[in-house]
């Protein structure tokens, strides 16, 4: 089961490399719906409940920003709406204290995907890699993930830094 994990880590990690060179919000969007499809599969093999969870609320989370609604007052609930649902998962899911780890990765990743900017979008998620990269090294001890989570922090900085200086110029 483990190499069939990681056959799906891997194929995330593909879409890692796409997804935040992306400066299309709809296209990082499709993306990362495919990744979360990835990441999922990969932690219900490992048997990883926690980020498994947020995983799938992450397609869910990538589905309803795709088509989200144009008026604001509706967006923030929709924003509240899965930044609740994060936090009922991680206490569904709470083994330990590690457990509030991915609940935490994916509500960061939430406010970022629901910032219209990409800009923004790429620095929260230099740091919902960081509470990845955390589970992952207490409890998950997946090569795919520090692959992933890596690709995922230097992509975006790469992006922040091009995109950076472009503008200078």
């Amino acid at each position: 089961m483990n190499w069939i994990a990681q056959i799906f880590g891997t194929l995330a990690i593909c879409c890692s490399l796409i997804i935040y060179s992306r400066n299309d919000r709809k296209k990082l969007l499709i993306f990362k719906c495919i990744q979360d499809i990835c990441w999922g599969t990969h932690y219900l093999l490992l048997a990883t409940y926690p980020p498994a969870a947020t995983s799938a609320l992450c397609i869910c989370r990538s589905l309803a920003f795709y088509g989200r609604p144009k008026e604001e007052k509706k967006s923030k609930w929709i924003l509240i709406l899965f930044l609740a649902l994060y936090a009922l998962s991680a206490c569904l899911t709470w083994k330990d204290m590690f457990s509030i780890l991915p609940a935490i990765s994916s509500s960061i990743s939430t406010v970022a995907f629901w910032m219209k900017k990409t800009r923004h979008t790429k620095i929260l998620a230099i740091f919902a890699s960081l509470c990845t990269l955390s589970y992952n090294i207490a409890v998950a001890h997946s090569v795919s993930v520090y692959i992933g989570v890596t690709i995922t922090m230097v992509t975006s900085l790469i992006s922040l830094l091009t995109s950076e200086k472009r503008k200078a110029s």
